[in-house]
């Protein structure tokens, strides 16, 4: 790949540091394939995620899974009176520790399929992002993989939070436009390694067989690590850009937006020639950024879910609407490193429409740069949810 040495440094990881029994780390890829035989699009996603791996090295820990217990000292005071029952079936909180592969479908149908294994079971490099876990492995080249979910594995482990089916992948990738910038923090960290991601291969989601081709994957990969994630979701994130002024692809042009930190979004925007990076670990004069997710009735499409952004500096200013279909979202996952089944509950999607528009503010007036039709948008947004006591 013809990326920048830092990039690549971002995109290793071997298991070790401080993330190994308080952490998480995710590689996430998202790209188009079009189904054989029929020329149906749909947009796909690949996460690879490894939250505590070091707890509990042997052993998957699930924290949704059922932990009640009752030992024959607790069931006497019960029958004594002594100890309440409700008491006695409430249920321990672990902190997960565990390796997940997730592989799913946005948009109308969405789902995905889950994959879990201990750190023992990892085989990976140190020298190079080489990662392979059951039938799925993971390089800086090359994602390949296969997850298999029957009725009767989902009914015995709910805490899966998988879908029932079979999903398989072979492909090859290219990063043509990286960033090193996102955002840094002692508790969390986002970088858009493959702003823009070239996908070429197949995958294939129960029987249905999906060519993934270089010259419309659009695609795109980040990397986010930490001890823990913020405690609000907001991304948007795409590579099919068409310009409105000249009608032309925007081969050369990407953007994502993640947050929130400090308050703030990250935005990274390259539009052919002009690179804009406003990350939220930079002093709060160096960029202002407004950012909002509501809903919205469309006489049409029923109820939208509509992402707002605008942020400037001194020298540009970034706005970007995109819309989402609301019956089409999927509603996903993510569980914390702290454990007590805190998660991050949001919604995630692929844009029904959008636009970006990006200004260079010469004092008296604001000058167009570009004004550009979003498509195969990756749209996520949700927060913090806290089981009660």
């Amino acid at each position: 790949m013809n990326i920048s040495k830092k990039a690549l440094s971002l995109i290793r990881y071997n298991l070790q540091g401080s993330l190994k029994k308080n952490g998480i780390n995710i590689w996430r890829y998202v790209f188009k394939g079009v189904e054989k035989g029929t020329g149906v699009e749909r947009l796909f996603f690949i996460e690879l995620i490894v939250l505590n791996p070091y707890l509990s090295p042997s052993n998957i820990v699930l924290g949704f899974d059922s932990r009640v217990s009752v030992s024959s000292e607790q069931l006497q005071n019960v029958l004594a009176g002594t100890v309440s029952a409700q008491k006695m079936m409430s249920e321990t909180l672990v902190v997960p520790s565990y390796i997940c592969v997730k592989a799913g479908i946005l948009g109308a149908g969405a789902r995905q399929l889950c994959f879990y294994a201990p750190v023992k079971d990892v085989k990976s490099s140190s020298k190079s992002f080489n990662f392979e876990v059951g039938r799925c492995s993971f390089s800086e080249e090359r994602l390949s993989g296969l997850i298999s979910q029957n009725p009767s594995d989902i009914q015995e482990h709910p805490g899966f939070l998988s879908d029932t089916g079979l999903i398989s992948w072979d492909l090859r990738y290219e990063i043509r436009l990286d960033s090193t910038v996102g955002f840094s923090g002692k508790s969390a960290n986002w970088f858009p390694v493959g702003i823009k991601t070239v996908f070429a291969g197949n995958i294939s989601i129960d029987g249905r067989e999906y060519s993934v081709l270089p010259k419309n994957s659009f695609g795109y990969f980040d990397r986010i690590f930490g001890p823990s994630c913020p405690d609000n979701l907001f991304h948007l994130s795409s590579s099919h850009l068409t310009s409105v002024i000249t009608g032309k692809l925007l081969e050369k042009s990407s953007f994502a937006v993640h947050g929130v930190y400090k308050d703030k979004v990250s935005i990274v925007a390259i539009l052919e020639d002009k690179k804009i990076e406003f990350a939220a670990d930079l002093s709060k004069r160096a960029y202002k950024s407004i950012y909002d997710c509501s809903t919205i009735t469309d006489s049409v499409d029923g109820d939208k879910l509509h992402w707002t952004i605008s942020a400037s500096n001194k020298q540009y200013i970034i706005d970007i609407d995109v819309f989402c279909i609301a019956s089409d979202l999927f509603v996903r996952t993510l569980e914390l490193p702290n454990g007590k089944r805190k998660v991050i509950k949001f919604v995630s999607g692929k844009s029904s429409s959008g636009e970006i528009r990006m200004y260079k503010n010469n004092r008296s007036n604001l000058e167009l740069i570009e004004h550009a039709h979003l498509a195969d948008c990756l749209c996520e947004f949700g927060s913090l949810e806290v089981p009660e006591e």
